[in-house]
């Protein structure tokens, strides 16, 4: 009996206890019975690869056996996912529809009772057309046919991003051709290319174990023929083009100024063949269109002169004597050359200029047109730098192999044999200065058909008043025998019919004593 009291007083005492008002501290937390954590998952081994316009969650197989589902969060907890795991490997979540950003990843592990783990964060980005639009080609070092092929070089590529570059280019059947260049290849081959065109670009994969490939804009190679492939018609205006063997050729642009008006005319051709409309100009620029499925593109232009610059006959052409106006005697100190009869006009009686001597110097114009670059006219410079400070003024500014600047003009004459027609001038400039020192830096051109012309400086015709001459301040010691400074290529003048042309030097550089030209030239284009 006495065992039954004591086991009762016990009871009573705990049943006490357990209703004690301590309770309420926790009775809430356990009403449902205790929590129950999953494995936390590592950080270090979840990982958030990008992708285009999406990320790849890859989360590493998990030794936990209640893991069902992985629930993630995002975008300040707005957006939410819920994924099944993987029981037999690693799982891989696709969050697609994403905004081209870098985001943070709330990760918890859940099992069928809803349970879950710890959280953990991870960073990943989403790459979208932004990021596209600012991947550059793959640098070419140099390009160019070789043989039958087109050969492309690189230098050694330092971008792992880089997966390949991607040619294409297209024959005139439609047949497409591809190349892909890997990115440990500094060479490449466009075998068999007969085509006129190619385009290419650059592939990426913005991180190493992305699924997603970006692109960077294609660029494009375009071929114009040259020149002188261009067959023309100049009485019927009409150019027949080379045919290009090229899927993406489209045909020809043809664009002019009309020398008239001075407006700015073009013509199109889908064909290799095109007559121009109206056409009123000394030269067209023309380039190759191209198609590149939907983009239009053109090569850059090359410049055909319509006009054929021809040359007069200079064997017809006469120097003027060599004695001065002012004295009627030969040049002193030894500069006197006697003009051969075969050289000497029948009427001119006296030239006007300063001569000086040299070991290639000559003492008359015949020197203009004997057809050796190596022979020069050398005049002596006058007072100042140009032709008004010559003017009227006496006494000795230069003075060259024993001939001095009187103040006269400085010109000389040439006497054409019959009156001839020309448009254009060239001149070609003593061939060993290092600079301009030695060239006349602008000139008139003025022409007569009236024998007295020599003596009466009324008979003269303004043809070209102060021109700038073509490379005048450049060397002409040049082995490029259509260097600028060593010919002035045809310039352009008024249509004149002239037996007598002088040349009159209007500028020059104060440095050194006299100017030198080689070989002058007249001429017609039509």
């Amino acid at each position: 009996m006495k065992n039954i009291i004591t086991f009762f007083i016990v009871s009573a005492f705990l049943v006490l206890y357990s209703c004690s008002p301590m309770d309420y501290k926790y009775s809430d937390f356990i009403k449902d019975g205790p929590i129950t954590y999953l494995t936390k998952l590592d950080d270090s081994e979840v990982k958030g690869i990008g992708g285009r316009n999406r990320i790849r969650i890859v989360i590493p197989e998990l030794e936990d056996p209640r893991a069902t589902k992985v629930e993630l969060y995002w975008f300040n907890k707005q957006e939410h996912l819920v994924a099944p795991i993987s029981t037999s490997g690693e799982t891989s979540v696709y969050i697609e529809n994403l905004v081209e950003a870098s985001y943070i990843f709330e990760l918890s592990i859940l099992d069928e009772k809803g349970n879950k783990s710890i959280p953990v964060a991870i960073t990943a980005t989403s790459y979208g057309e932004i990021w596209e639009s600012l991947l550059q080609n793959r640098l070419i070092s140099s390009k160019g046919r070789e043989g039958a092929n087109y050969k492309v070089t690189y230098a050694e590529n330092m971008d792992q991003r880089l997966q390949a570059t991607e040619f294409e280019w297209k024959s005139d059947d439609g047949l497409t051709s591809k190349l892909v260049v890997n990115p440990t290849e500094t060479v490449g081959y466009l075998e068999n290319f007969e085509s006129n065109s190619f385009r290419y670009r650059s592939v990426y994969r913005p991180e190493p174990e992305s699924e997603d490939l970006f692109y960077s804009p294609w660029e494009y190679y375009l071929e114009v023929p040259s020149a002188d492939l261009v067959i023309f018609d100049k009485e019927h205006t009409s150019f027949t083009m080379p045919e290009l063997n090229d899927g993406y050729w489209g045909g020809y642009e043809f664009i002019w100024i009309d020398k008239s008006t001075g407006e700015q005319k073009s013509q199109i051709t889908e064909t290799n063949t095109i007559t121009l409309q109206n056409y009123n100009g000394m030269s067209v620029r023309y380039r190759a269109l191209y198609d590149f499925e939907g983009v239009s593109l053109y090569s850059d232009a090359i410049e055909y002169s319509t006009v054929r610059y021809v040359d007069l006959d200079r064997s017809k052409w006469y120097a003027a004597p060599e004695t001065r106006i002012s004295d009627g005697s030969p040049l002193a100190n030894n500069s006197f050359v006697q003009v051969t009869e075969k050289n000497k006009s029948p009427y001119l009686s006296h030239p006007l200029f300063y001569a000086a001597s040299g070991t290639d110097a000559q003492m008359h114009p015949m020197v203009h047109f004997d057809g050796n670059v190596e022979t020069y006219l050398s005049m002596v410079k006058g007072y100042g730098e140009t032709y008004l400070d010559n003017r009227n003024k006496t006494g000795t500014v230069h003075s060259y192999g024993g001939v001095s600047s009187d103040g006269n003009d400085i010109y000389f004459i040439i006497d054409l044999g019959s009156v001839s027609s020309f448009n254009y001038f060239r001149i070609a400039y003593r061939t060993a200065q290092a600079n301009g020192n030695l060239k006349p830096q602008k000139i008139s051109l003025y022409g007569s058909n009236d024998p007295d012309c020599i003596i009466d400086m009324t008979k003269w015709s303004t043809i070209q008043d102060t021109l700038d001459l073509p490379g005048n301040s450049l060397a002409s010691n040049t082995g490029d025998a259509n260097h600028p400074g060593k010919v002035t290529g045809n310039v352009v003048i008024p249509e004149s019919n002239y037996r007598y042309i002088m040349l009159r030097y209007d500028a020059w550089t104060a440095s050194s004593n006299s100017m030198a030209i080689a070989e002058f030239y007249l001429g017609l284009y039509y």
